[in-house]
């Protein structure tokens, strides 16, 4: 549970914070830069909370099984449900807009895979079977994990 002062801020206050945040954290162009400010300001388990999160919102919408996203992320069936609710009751805004491209590249890249897993699939002549296979089992497991 977050503990929270039982002080409220007005929310002119809550949205010159939030402009705040924005500024500091969401228009940055360096991966490390963006690193550096959330290893400053947040801690290890808030980060961990906040990535299994998106990757639970990415998952959900991916369409991907609640069980397997329980097992994959460790996250209990309630946390799940709870985002599975949230992502219906709010469709097209937030997040979901963020992901929608992000998993139409991502489908396209699967295509292509599955394309050249057909083409030089294991016991075609002239392919490497060690690798071929490896590249088959990490296609399959990322269509049951997603990813």
């Amino acid at each position: 549970m977050v503990r929270l002062s039982k002080y409220q801020l007005s929310e002119d206050k809550l949205e010159k914070l939030f402009d705040l945040f924005f500024n500091i954290v969401g228009k940055r162009n360096n991966k490390t830069e963006f690193l550096d400010i959330l290893n400053d300001v947040l801690s290890q388990s808030e980060k961990i909370m906040i990535a299994k999160r998106i990757a639970l919102s990415f998952l959900l919408m991916k369409g991907i099984e609640n069980g397997t996203i329980c097992y994959v992320l460790k996250l209990s069936p309630s946390t799940v449900a709870k985002f599975a609710f949230i992502l219906q009751t709010h469709t097209d805004r937030g997040i979901q807009k963020a992901f929608q491209l992000i998993i139409l590249k991502e489908n396209l890249k699967d295509m292509f895979m599955d394309i050249c897993n057909t083409l030089f699939a294991p016991g075609i002549y002239g392919v490497n079977w060690s690798a071929a296979w490896q590249r088959k089992l990490e296609a399959e497991r990322k269509k049951i994990h997603g990813l």
